[in-house]
């Protein structure tokens, strides 16, 4: 048991962090995709596994001091497709995560990234600290700005267009 022991919490370990870099995302519909960080986090290549199709995202945002960026896959617009976000720590004290997130369209089989919606003003300049309530389907960014902490709260509006539900500061 004690021989097993070590080569199976290396495998684990080996797994987490290889999956954070490169990840699947299996569509409802079955379409499966395969994403992965290159030039140095700053490029995402998305293959599709279908067709062999590649669709690559440019300038994506990464760490200018090295920090390393990771993947996480989930239904950022709770539209039952799968999207993704490319995310890293703060270049400042590391005191919150960065999120860029990647939205599937389903139409076009690509991965489209989500902005901010020019029409409102929310406190944190990007995604922070993201969380998401599948329940009240609904997006909270926060970050801190000088000695306070912000919070953002997006929701999708009847068109399926993110707006800004509330921000506060305390």
């Amino acid at each position: 048991m004690k021989k097993l022991f070590l080569p199976i919490c290396f495998l684990f370990v080996f797994s987490i962090s290889y999956s954070q870099n490169e990840v699947s995302v299996v569509q409802k519909d079955k379409s499966e995709f395969k994403v992965s960080f290159e030039d140095d986090f700053e490029t995402l290549k998305i293959k599709n596994a279908k067709t062999g199709q590649i669709q690559v995202i440019k300038n994506v945002e990464a760490s200018i001091t090295g920090k390393q960026s990771r993947l996480e896959v989930n239904d950022f617009n709770f539209d039952g497709f799968l999207d993704f976000a490319s995310f890293h720590t703060d270049d400042g004290m590391g005191v919150y995560t960065i999120y860029q997130i990647f939205i599937f369209n389903p139409k076009t089989k690509q991965f489209d990234s989500l902005n901010f919606p020019s029409n409102f003003s929310p406190k944190c300049d990007m995604f922070c600290d993201v969380k998401i309530d599948k329940t009240k389907k609904i997006l909270t960014s926060s970050c801190r700005g000088g000695a306070r902490n912000h919070t953002d709260v997006w929701k999708y509006d009847k068109n399926k267009k993110l707006i800004l539900s509330k921000t506060q500061s305390y």
